[in-house]
């Protein structure tokens, strides 16, 4: 019988740092934006939805795309939530990420991007827009949404003339001021602008695309295959909580991220989609448009660029 005790405590004893590594593994750092997709994240975050579930998350916020990447780059974070074009060219230049959800999908009764033409510049539909210079951020995801745009209403792209402004807060000054009259602006810059007398041209209702994904380094969901599963439902009943009663989260939208307060009462939380990995259409879509443009000599697999090891249950 003491024999028989002595091996249940070493078998117990040699689980304990596994299970010990393992938890303390569930703590990873994600890199994130201060823009409104991230709003999921920062829910579950503070409600403590994710802890619930078993990760232990630390948000680690950047102030551009550009820090961020080298944050991961550099090894400070296990993974970030940004755009699906960026992330593809991530994978291209050796990094091991793996998408394991889409954040935010176009969707028919709200825009995120769209093309405005500034206060006072005459421009009212899109067939005016002929060689007036736009002011965009090239070979991002700014340019994918206006191709696509442009695409969509039979404009060809050598119809517009693009203009490099690749700091957003600067370009809508520059197109409130006049300097540029128009420009590609995600939410909320885009509603502000048009609150201050710019007009709508076109936006992304119509492109039914993926926009925004969360990718985690892949050997970390190697290692940890039910990270992947824990992170998701956690993520997905935060994603339930905002849809059900978005107005309750503007506070934190307001402090979390750039969103100006004083349009806090006039815009609507856009629904989020249940986490699902982006489709292979929309992952081909845009390596076609990134092949068309030089940035990605040749497309690479689905499967290399998303998560498919969940773990049910």
């Amino acid at each position: 019988m003491v024999k028989r005790i002595f091996a249940i405590v070493g078998v117990i004893l040699f689980l304990i740092p596994s299970f010990v590594y393992s938890q303390e593994m569930l703590k990873f750092r994600l890199g994130i934006l201060p823009v409104i997709d991230t709003l999921p994240l920062v829910v579950g975050k503070e409600r403590g939805i994710f802890k619930d579930q078993g990760v232990d998350m630390s948000l680690v916020s950047f102030n551009s795309a550009l820090e961020r990447d080298a944050a991961l780059r550099a090894g400070s974070i296990d993974g970030y939530f940004g755009d699906l074009l960026n992330t593809i060219l991530l994978a291209n230049s050796g990094e091991n990420l793996k998408i394991i959800t889409q954040v935010y999908h176009t969707m028919l009764r709200q825009y995120m991007f769209a093309l405005v033409a500034s206060p006072g510049s005459g421009i009212k539909t899109i067939d005016q827009i002929k060689d007036v210079p736009i002011a965009i951020s090239s070979a991002s995801i700014i340019e994918y949404f206006l191709d696509e745009m442009l695409s969509r209403a039979d404009i060809p792209i050598s119809f517009v003339k693009k203009m490099e402004v690749r700091t957003i807060p600067i370009r809508y000054q520059m197109l409130m001021g006049g300097s540029v009259k128009l420009a590609l602006l995600p939410e909320p810059l885009a509603t502000m602008a048009i609150s201050g007398g710019a007009v709508l041209i076109a936006d992304d209702k119509m492109l039914d695309i993926t926009a925004t994904i969360v990718a985690i380094r892949g050997n970390v969901l190697q290692a940890y295959p039910r990270l992947a599963t824990q992170f998701l439902g956690a993520y997905g009943k935060a994603v339930h909580m905002i849809n059900e009663n978005p107005d309750a989260f503007k506070d934190i939208l307001v402090k979390k991220t750039r969103f100006p307060a004083s349009l806090k009462e006039q815009y609507s939380i856009p629904p989020f989609p249940d986490p699902a990995p982006p489709s292979e259409t929309d992952v081909t879509r845009v390596q076609t448009w990134l092949v068309h443009k030089g940035l990605l000599s040749k497309e690479l697999a689905y499967k290399n660029l998303v998560w498919t090891g969940y773990v049910k249950g």
